[in-house]
């Protein structure tokens, strides 16, 4: 920028002298990089890393940009070609929301920005089998009943539906909510075991849990004499 004037001169006997001056401003980095005006309160979804393009402007000319990080959680990002991300995919069930400050530095003038990230949930893990052994014992000529319960990490998903499969799951009924039925058995022809595999499924994911049922015998026959004479 320059500006440019005419200065005149005068003596005493009225000759005069003009001269043009012109007076060029040079510019000095005095002022701090600016953040562009957007929402550095962030959400992402889980299994991803969350890329923001960090864009600041600087009313000197001629002044590059640097970036740095610091705050809490500065050691899960990374700046790469002007774009902050964390350096692993988030998970929701680690880590749900993460705080970072961005500084702008323009080599003499600084500016710190406050970004957050908040993570949502997304359905990426499966029912786990609670309190279920690989071993049930059933007495014999029970129709008896087996809750099967689960618990699942992520909050997006509430719904389990189970299934029963294997050799033995004709012998089987199990319900939408868990309730896993036996067809009653009689111990003495034989059959003391079934093996079969029950399945507990969100939708998405699911879980296997092999399941050996054993059939304990019950005392429910009378006792038979020996087939003897008896007339003695």
């Amino acid at each position: 920028t320059s500006v440019t004037a005419t200065v005149t001169v005068t003596d005493a006997a009225g000759l005069t002298d003009t001269q043009d001056v012109t007076v060029t401003v040079t510019d000095v980095n005095d002022n701090a990089p600016v953040f562009a005006d957007v929402n550095y309160d962030i959400t992402i979804v889980e299994n991803t890393k969350g890329p923001t393009l960090l864009e600041t402007t600087d009313a000197d000319t001629g002044s590059t940009v640097t970036y740095s990080l610091s705050g809490a959680d500065a050691a899960d990002f990374e700046i790469v070609s002007n774009t902050l991300a964390l350096k692993e995919a988030a998970d929701f069930e680690t880590k749900s929301s993460y705080a970072v400050t961005v500084t702008a530095n323009d080599g003499v003038n600084s500016t710190p920005q406050a970004v957050t990230y908040t993570i949502t949930d997304t359905n990426d893990n499966a029912p786990r089998f609670e309190l279920l052994g690989s071993e049930i014992e059933i007495e014999e000529n029970k129709y008896d009943v087996i809750t099967l319960t689960t618990t699942d990490l992520d909050t997006t998903n509430d719904t389990v539906e189970y299934s029963v499969i294997g050799a033995d799951s004709s012998y089987f009924t199990i319900t939408p909510v868990g309730g896993l039925f036996i067809t009653p058995v009689d111990f003495e022809t034989g059959i003391t075991r079934y093996d079969i595999t029950v399945t507990a499924s969100d939708g998405i994911n699911s879980t296997d849990k092999p399941l050996t049922v054993i059939i304990t015998d019950a005392n429910d026959n009378a006792p038979v004499f020996a087939d003897v004479n008896y007339d003695i």
